[in-house]
């Protein structure tokens, strides 16, 4: 009988728990010395570039580029020429060129591959490729 009685008041006691974890505010809640620690900027709309944007935001940069195929650097001369180190496959030299809101790259004995780009605000976005821009 008293261990049926310890079931019963452990089995009451255990759901009483249960439910004050659910009467609290839900999510998880980062702070910061008693304030939010998460960032108040305004998220930027993901945009389309123009030939000229293309040129003006990639001109003489270096980026860290991932792609399906491979990851790496890459570095944008204003003459159209790039220059590419790949983690795996090493070194290479191409060309790219921005028309309208597409921009291409070549290298090697590639077909040219072409596509939109586009802004994240914290990355472009280039055919295949996620740019990411190395600050010095």
């Amino acid at each position: 009988m008293q261990s049926a009685f310890l079931r019963t008041l452990a089995v009451v006691t255990l759901a009483l728990a249960l439910a004050a974890c659910n009467t609290g505010p839900k999510g998880v809640r980062i702070t910061n010395n008693g304030t939010s620690a998460t960032t108040d900027k305004t998220p930027v709309p993901i945009t389309d570039f123009t030939a000229e944007q293309i040129r003006a935001s990639i001109s003489g940069k270096t980026f860290q580029y991932t792609r399906p195929d491979g990851n790496g650097f890459v570095t944008y001369n204003a003459d159209g020429t790039f220059s590419f180190q790949d983690d795996a496959k090493g070194g290479g030299m191409g060309k790219w060129s921005a028309n309208g809101t597409q921009f291409c790259e070549t290298w090697g004995k590639n077909p040219p591959e072409c596509g939109v780009f586009k802004n994240t605000g914290d990355a472009y976005f280039a055919a295949k490729s996620r740019l990411v821009e190395m600050k010095t």
